[in-house]
C-alpha cells in the first residue's frame, strides 16, 4: 500500500535536494548517518567518479569533513539504508532505481541510484 505524501501549494516548485529525497524515503535527520548521506550524495552529484572510489576518497572525506572516522561513515550509512529498506512502501525506492528491488542496495548503490537521480532532476 502506498504511502501518501500531502505537499503543499508551496512545496510544489521547490528544488528536490538530498536532504528532501531521504526524507521522502522515509528517514529522518535523527539517524547519525543522515548528515553524511546528504554530504556525499552532494558529492557524488558533483562528480559522479566518486562513487567508483566510495572507500579509498568518499568515506575518508566525509569523515573528515565531520570528525569522525571511515568506518563510522560507512557504518552509519548502511543502518540509513537499512532503515529505508524497512519503510513499507518502497515504491520511490523502486522508482529511483529504475526496477523493482528484491533486497536492500549496498551503500555504493544507494549513493550512486541518489546521485543520479538527483543529478537528473526526475
Amino acid at each position: 500500500m502506498p504511502l501518501v505524501y500531502y505537499v503543499s501549494e508551496l512545496e510544489k516548485n521547490v528544488t528536490l535536494d538530498a536532504e528532501r529525497l531521504l526524507r521522502l524515503l522515509g528517514v529522518s535527520g535523527k539517524l547519525s548517518g543522515f548528515y553524511f548521506a546528504v554530504y556525499m550524495l552532494e558529492q557524488v552529484q558533483e562528480k559522479p567518479e566518486y562513487v567508483l572510489l566510495i572507500t579509498k576518497r568518499l568515506y575518508k572525506q566525509t569523515a573528515q569533513q565531520f570528525h569522525t572516522a571511515s568506518g563510522c561513515v560507512e557504518r552509519n550509512l548502511r543502518t540509513l539504508v537499512q532503515a529505508c529498506w524497512r519503510q513499507p512502501d518502497h515504491s520511490l525506492l523502486d522508482h529511483i532505481a529504475g526496477c523493482p528491488l528484491s533486497q536492500p542496495p549496498t551503500n555504493s548503490q544507494f549513493i550512486d541510484m541518489l546521485a543520479a537521480y538527483l543529478r537528473n532532476g526526475t
